[in-house]
């Protein structure tokens, strides 16, 4: 009976995440395959879609990634352990005047308690999905994205990312990511992300989202986490992600936007 269970829930997983995929499948950059076997995609969009072409547009900035295999027999991917993503150059991430959170107050809780704790550093929020191995089995798990501005880094503006999950095991991780201003090959914010690994390595994040929204007030004017415009469409992203082989892939994006007149 459990066996029975456990493949229906497999087979509603699957559904669902396939389901998910097509009707996202025009937003989604290209898949790229790497020697190990591992698989990639990045997905950036910005909204709203219609962006001044001089004027910074308070902006909400969507990012998702997913992750998958065509070796490995039980369906896990290498981990992923670093993620470096750039982002199009009419993009801005501005974080003065913010509160801000140290990732030591987000290890080892729950979402409730770290939003608890650092809700007025919160600047978003998402999803993600894992593969764990637990013995012989394989289990998906959901976890719930919470991101947070962090403490600066050797004078760099961060980003803390909380995933949490409970079934089949209770998982926290604590993704920090170190923001700076790469400006080449048209792109401008970037965003360092080292990705600790879950059960030693023994699973890995195969899908994740995260939507960042935040607006908040500084020195009496109201001002955007992320502000973008549109002097040229489409605007572009891509995600350089280097798995625990030392595999690194690239996967690129595109999001078109409109001038407004």
């Amino acid at each position: 009976m459990r066996k029975r269970l456990s493949l229906t829930l497999a087979l509603v997983v699957g559904v669902a995440g396939a389901v998910v995929a097509s009707t996202a499948l025009a937003k989604w950059g290209p898949t790229v395959t790497g020697s190990d076997g591992n698989t990639h995609a990045i997905n950036v969009q910005v909204a709203p879609k219609k962006l001044s072409k001089s004027k910074p547009t308070p902006a909400t900035l969507k990012v998702a990634t997913r992750t998958g295999t065509t070796t490995a027999p039980n369906g896990i991917p290498s981990p992923a352990v670093r993620a470096v993503v750039d982002f199009d150059r009419n993009l801005k991430l501005f974080t003065k005047g913010l509160s801000t959170c140290s990732a030591d107050r987000l290890q080892n809780v729950s979402t409730d308690a770290a939003i608890a704790a650092c809700g007025k550093a919160r600047i978003g929020s998402g999803a993600a999905t894992a593969l764990l191995a637990v013995g012989a089995q394989v289990f998906t798990q959901n976890q719930t994205i919470t991101a947070f501005n962090g403490v600066p880094q050797g004078g760099k503006p961060s980003v803390l990312l909380h995933t949490y999950g409970t079934s089949p095991v209770q998982v926290t991780l604590v993704l920090n990511g170190v923001i700076s201003n790469y400006n080449k090959q048209g792109f401008g914010p970037r965003l360092d992300i080292d990705i600790p690994l879950i059960a030693g390595g023994t699973g890995a994040l195969t899908s994740f989202s995260a939507s960042i929204n935040r607006k908040f007030n500084y020195k009496g004017k109201k001002r955007s986490f992320v502000t973008a415009m549109c002097r040229k469409s489409p605007l572009r992203a891509r995600g350089a992600f280097t798995f625990k082989d030392g595999v690194t892939l690239t996967s690129p994006s595109t999001h078109a936007c409109t001038k407004k007149k």
